[in-house]
């Protein structure tokens, strides 16, 4: 199977698994707000912005509208209450979990 066949593949996978997350720029913001919340540094969206992961208009709706969701969460930093941080919800996380199970399944199926 191709490089460019096995995207496909995944790219698929990822949109009939998780039809909440709707554009790339979704499953990038959950993908680093989880992985820096997995760190124990959570992000600001000031930080997430500086990740460009698209233009600052386009991640502040995506994060209001993901919040708006339930798939991210925010809640003030225990070390400075003037910050907002983001965070996955439990939610969210138990159904990443599945869908990494379940993508590593079926890659390993088709390799």
């Amino acid at each position: 199977m191709t490089a460019f066949k096995k995207l496909k593949t995944i790219r698929e996978f990822e949109k009939g698994r998780m039809p909440h997350l709707r554009s790339h720029e979704d499953f990038d913001i959950v993908i680093e707000v989880g992985y820096h919340e997995d760190m124990e540094k959570p992000l600001t969206l000031k930080c997430l912005l500086l990740m460009e992961i698209s233009s600052a208009t386009t991640v502040q709706r995506r994060v209001h509208a993901l919040v708006e969701a339930g798939i991210l969460t925010r809640s003030r930093s225990e070390s400075d209450r003037r910050s907002v941080e983001l965070g996955v919800s439990g939610q969210t996380r138990k159904l990443i979990d599945r869908y990494v199970k379940m993508l590593h399944t079926h890659i390993s199926k088709s390799a």
